[in-house]
Formats: structure tokens, C-alpha cells, sequence
């Protein structure tokens, strides 16, 4: 049985095509595909034509001609919201607005004000938060762009337009619908919340159907079968976050097991039993019964080292940094006192209305780069204990963390020993491309 995975990643595509073989996976070949983003307003917005996710599709779909005939099945990974505004024939209105993006802020705290923090975190479980609550960019569409918003008739997350174009369909599943600030995370039945619909006078049909991350909500259409070379007209699994799949993809489904990705963003995800909200960490739903993740993300992880880097150290390539400057500048201050602090927020928090920004403080005439480094990854190991800290009050924590991403080495696990939790890393090659396949794994088992 042979499925196509596809991750649709905030800078980028990535898809493999995986054989399922007496109840295992192996990637036959993998794909990827980078594409700009739109940020401007000061920084404040950050959206992307979903065109150029379906152009990267198609190119991706050509790179697999020889194999894209044997697919039976095509599983999705997407970034959320990545949150889509699409007329009655699944076309985009206007650009997807992503996580990073900050234009909402007055709508969130809007929510906020309408429904009560104690009704939202008791069934929708997050706090409303601009560019990761998908009401709140629906607000902002409506305020900003009524005649945008009287066309609409489908809003969706970025696997919910890639459904809709691919079968016709539209549809989201729980861990991409947990952060609309609409879905009713705690219970996690599958229903929108129609108290806070009606708060704000929206109508249902707006919003997709609800599925689990596993089902297929259509098949192929015919008429993209010569397009894509998807010949056997593949069942579409809606698939589900990108962040969730990654976890799903190294087996983190055990309540207190702990996952923290490196990635563009850092995200640590604690796995629970039950639904723990809090106003200071954002709760997903898994994308299997019955768990739900903690969810403290980090809007600028990776994309931090790379801003020091070309600023600081642009006279290095990305070897000479990743492999020489920085276990250099970590190893100086590991163990040494610094007055100088780095506050991380490069690009804005998730979890304040405010427009935070990044600062270094306690600089002398004597800091050097390499202590300013040791800075920025000790602030950013600091963010991430004081949601681990949290999270333990809740439950005990296991004494191992998974760690992945391409910024992990044995320096930065060295500091995150050291700044962020006293406990045991252990690296797994995550994937959400491999997740979103697992997903077609379950699928086609549940039809043998």
C-alpha cells in the first residue's frame, strides 16, 4: 500500500511517499519545496498565497511520477492556522494569515471581553491570542474587509483549503481546530461552540465539518487526477497539526511524556490525560481519544539563531556557526554568572495581547558576542522552564525529554540541562511528514 504524506510547513513543503508493509513504514522518497511568506506592516502581518501551496503540490506530485499512480492514499500535515478564507467553489479570498502574524490583537482581546477568560478556558481551553485564534482573524477579515468577508462561505485552516481543493469537501480536525477559540477542545466531541458563534453573530456554515485527524472526509476529484498523476483517485485524510504530528511520529502518547521541537519555532509539548488549561500555555487536542498536549510555543527558536547570525556573525557560513561558534559561546557561560539577559521575543508571544519585543540587557563595554549568545539561549531555555514548571503542578513529569529539530546539539542540550529542566534529553528524528503518514497507516489497516 503505498501513501502520499504532506506537510504543508509555514516556509515550506515538504513530501515523501511511504510504502506500508505488514503493518510498517518505509520512506520510498521525499520532496521539499521552499516558498517565500508575506510579512510587512512593521512586522505585524504574516500571511502567504495558498496558491503557491498548491503550485508546490503539483511540482511535488511531477517529482513522484513514477510512483504517484500507486497512491491510495494522501494524508496531511499543516501548519495552523494558516487560516483561509475561501468563496462557495473553495478559491481563496485573500491570504492565509499564520501563526506569526499580529494584525488581530484588538479582535482577540475583543473575544475576551465578550465571552469571559473563564467560560473560554473551560471549554475552548486557550485564550484568544492574534495570528493563533482563528475567530480572531475572522473578526479582523469582517472589520477590515466586509465585502471579503460577505463572499465568504468556507473558513478553514490550511488543511481544510487543501481538502477542500482536493475533494471538494472542507474539513478540519481536532488538533487544528483546538486554537480557533470555537471548537469545544475540553470536551473534544467534535462540536463548534454555538454559544460564542451566536456571541458574534456568525453562522455555522462557515465552518468546516469536523473529523478525527484519521478519517477521510472525500476522495481525489477526477479532474485532478491528469494534474497531480494521482491516478487511483486516493482518499484524502484530513489529517492534522504539524507540531502534533511530529510528537505522533516518536510515539509521544503517554501522559507526562515530554517533547520539545527546535524548530523555525521552539515548542514544548507536555502529553496529558485530561484537558489542564491555563492562561499561560496554549492546549492542543492529540490526534488520537482521549489526550491532549500543553502547548508553549515560541514564536522565534530557530529563527532567533538565525537573526544573530547575520547580524552578529555574518562573516560565518551556517557549519562555521552551528558547529564552532556556538558550542564555543555556550561552553565560556555555561557555568559562568552573566549579567547580561535576553528577553525573547523576537517576533511577539502567543500568550499577550501586547506587541512584545526582544531585548538584551546588563550590556557593558566588555560583552563580547559570544556572551550575547549564551544570552539569547539561555532566555530562550528560561521561557521554556517556566512552562515545565507549570505543567508539573498538574502531573509528574517524566525525568526523560525528547528533544528535535535541526538546531539540537550536544551544546544546546547541554544548556537546556543546565537552564531549562535538570533532567535527561534524548534526540528522535521527528517528522511531521512521517506522522501525517502513520495517519494513512491507521487508515488503510482499519479498511484491511
Amino acid at each position: 500500500m503505498t501513501i502520499l504524506s504532506v506537510d504543508i510547513g509555514t516556509t515550506a513543503m515538504k513530501m515523501g511517499i511511504y510504502e506500508e508493509t505488514e503493518r510498517d513504514l518505509s520512506l520510498i522518497r521525499s520532496w521539499s519545496r521552499e516558498y517565500p511568506i508575506n510579512t510587512y506592516n512593521n512586522g505585524l502581518f504574516s500571511d502567504i498565497e495558498p496558491s503557491k501551496w498548491q503550485q508546490a503540490f503539483i511540482a511535488g506530485c511531477t517529482f513522484f511520477a513514477d510512483l504517484a499512480e500507486d497512491v491510495e492514499v494522501v494524508s496531511l500535515s499543516g501548519t495552523t492556522p494558516g487560516f483561509t478564507t475561501m468563496d462557495g467553489d473553495g478559491e481563496c479570498l485573500y491570504p492565509a494569515i499564520l501563526m506569526l502574524d499580529q494584525r488581530s490583537r484588538v479582535q482577540a482581546g475583543r473575544i475576551i471581553d465578550a465571552v469571559g477568560l473563564p467560560y473560554l478556558l473551560e471549554h475552548t481551553a486557550n485564550v484568544p491570542v492574534a495570528g493563533g485564534c482563528s475567530l480572531a482573524s475572522m473578526l479582523w477579515i469582517r472589520d477590515n474587509h466586509p465585502e471579503i468577508f460577505s463572499k465568504a462561505r468556507l473558513f478553514g485552516h490550511s488543511n481544510t483549503f487543501f481538502c477542500r481543493w482536493l475533494t471538494g469537501s472542507g474539513a478540519m480536525d481536532p488538533s487544528s481546530a483546538s486554537l480557533t477559540a470555537l471548537y469545544n477542545t475540553t470536551a473534544n466531541d467534535l462540536t463548534w461552540n454555538r454559544d460564542i458563534l451566536d456571541a458574534f453573530g456568525l453562522d455555522e456554515g462557515l465552518l468546516p465539518d469536523l473529523c478525527m485527524a484519521y478519517q477521510s472526509p472525500g476522495r481525489l476529484r477526477p479532474e485532478l487526477a491528469p494534474v497531480t498523476g494521482l491516478k487511483k483517485e486516493p482518499a484524502v485524510l484530513i489529517g492534522g497539526n504539524d507540531a502534533v504530528l511530529a510528537a505522533y511520529s516518536v510515539h509521544i502518547d503517554r501522559p507526562g511524556q515530554v517533547f520539545n521541537i527546535n524548530g523555525t519555532c521552539e515548542i514544548t509539548m507536555g502529553c496529558l490525560d485530561a484537558c489542564r488549561p491555563s492562561q499561560n500555555y496554549n492546549i492542543r487536542t492529540h490526534v488520537i481519544p482521549d489526550r491532549w498536549f500543553s502547548f508553549y510555543v515560541m514564536n522565534a527558536g530557530g529563527k532567533a539563531f538565525e537573526w544573530f547570525k547575520n547580524l552578529f556573525c555574518s562573516e560565518m557560513d551556517n557549519d562555521r556557526f552551528f558547529d564552532e561558534f556556538v558550542p564555543e559561546a555556550i561552553g565560556i557561560w555555561l557555568d559562568r554568572d552573566s549579567g547580561v539577559r535576553y528577553m525573547p521575543y523576537l517576533m511577539g508571544s502567543r500568550y499577550s495581547l501586547l506587541p512584545l519585543k526582544a531585548e538584551f540587557l546588563g550590556l557593558t563595554q566588555e560583552t563580547t558576542r559570544e556572551e550575547l549568545l549564551a544570552a539569547l539561549v539561555r532566555g530562550l531555555c528560561e521561557y521554556q522552564r517556566e512552562n515545565l514548571k507549570e505543567i508539573s503542578l498538574e502531573m509528574p513529569l517524566d525525568d526523560i525529554i525528547v528533544v528535535s529539530g535541526g538546531v539540537i546539539s550536544d551544546s544546546i542540550i547541554a544548556a537546556k540541562k543546565r537552564w531549562m529542566r535538570n533532567c535527561a534529553y534524548v534526540f528522535e528524528a521527528e517528522s511531521s511528514m512521517r506522522g501525517a503518514a502513520m495517519l494513512g497507516q491507521r487508515y488503510l489497516l482499519e479498511r484491511s
